[in-house]
């Protein structure tokens, strides 16, 4: 078929050439990013009273954004959320993300982006007649974020595994129950609950033990042998490809909040309290901050353990082989043994 010269005008060639000139598509123009209760969370609840992703979004050039916060209750709502794509950051434990992980592998690719920090997390009971785990029984309720998913789930089976036999790492589960770390607060406190244990983290622990009626019986830190982290960031690689720069003003401003709060934790512990209405004293809100157990770094910590664990008892798909593996290329130069 012969075509005439007469098509190849200037304008026509520069018709066909349109697509090449045409700018790449932008970056979202809003970010959604979700949390969870308590001092585990002090980042975020920096990044939003302080607004500080809409200020690394802006020196990035990606101009105004539109940013969300949500609060939900435990990391199984998180990955729900994620997976649904209605949010683009999460906070996810260690089971969370070892688990969403190793589910998304090949299509929507959920891996972490930061670490978040390291804070111990406690068991505590108010029945006089439990010292120790093999004391529970069916008349007890412990209350924790997500049955068999959350990390005080996994922590709680790890030291049953211990307790009573690695093919009986389950053997608390039945009395396991389902609450957001304040709601739990309340039911210990109370009295009147069913609930007569709680999994919880700061500063829920604390506020609870200054009733003389209830103790604490085990630690994370018992239950590892050392620092864990409690909880990291993650977000999909469809977002994080499609999104580099807004991807990078987040961590940014993750970062920030971080080096803001490990160099005024007076200050970090009075905007959240303010932001979260929460009745803990101040000064002792400053003192968990300043207690040498509650660690607020980026850095991945002692990831291996658990999510071996997870793998051995079957509770996720595929072991990692390195740490790495759960993390975007951004934290592969971290520490995360």
């Amino acid at each position: 078929m012969r075509i005439s010269r007469r098509l190849f005008t200037p304008s026509f060639a520069l018709a066909l050439a349109a697509p090449a000139l045409r700018p790449a598509r932008a970056e979202a123009s809003q970010l959604r990013a979700a949390k969870q209760y308590g001092l585990g969370y002090l980042q975020l609840v920096l990044m939003e009273d302080l607004r500080l992703v809409e200020k690394h979004a802006q020196a990035a050039g990606l101009g105004a954004i539109e940013m969300t916060w949500a609060t939900f209750r435990s990391s199984d709502v998180m990955n729900d959320a994620l997976i649904s794509g209605t949010v683009d950051f999460v906070c996810l434990g260690l089971p969370g993300i070892a688990t969403i992980w190793s589910r998304t592998r090949g299509n929507i690719d959920v891996r972490g982006a930061a670490g978040l920090n390291a804070l111990p997390l406690y068991l505590l009971t108010r029945n006089p007649a439990v010292n120790g785990l093999r004391d529970f029984t069916d008349r007890d309720r412990i209350a924790l974020p997500a049955v068999r998913v959350s990390m005080q789930a996994i922590l709680l089976q790890m030291a049953c595994a211990r307790e009573f036999g690695p093919a009986n790492y389950g053997q608390l589960d039945r009395l396991t129950v389902s609450m957001a770390h304040p709601d739990g607060t309340a039911a210990m406190l109370s009295g009147g609950s069913e609930i007569t244990a709680h999994f919880t983290s700061p500063p829920f622990h604390a506020r609870q033990l200054q009733n003389p009626a209830i103790r604490k019986l085990m630690t994370s830190t018992d239950i590892l042998g050392g620092r864990v982290s409690f909880n990291v960031v993650a977000a999909t690689n469809r977002f994080r490809t499609a999104n580099p720069k807004l991807y990078d003003a987040f961590l940014a401003a993750f970062e920030e909040a971080t080096q803001m709060i490990n160099a005024d934790k007076a200050r970090a512990a009075e905007i959240y309290r303010r932001v979260t209405r929460d009745s803990t004293p101040p000064e002792q809100l400053l003192a968990l901050l300043n207690d040498p157990e509650n660690v607020y770094t980026t850095d991945p910590l002692n990831i291996g353990q658990m999510v071996n664990f997870m793998a051995e008892t079957g509770q996720i798909r595929v072991r990692p082989e390195r740490w790495q593996d759960l993390f975007f290329p951004n934290m592969h130069n971290r520490s995360g043994a």
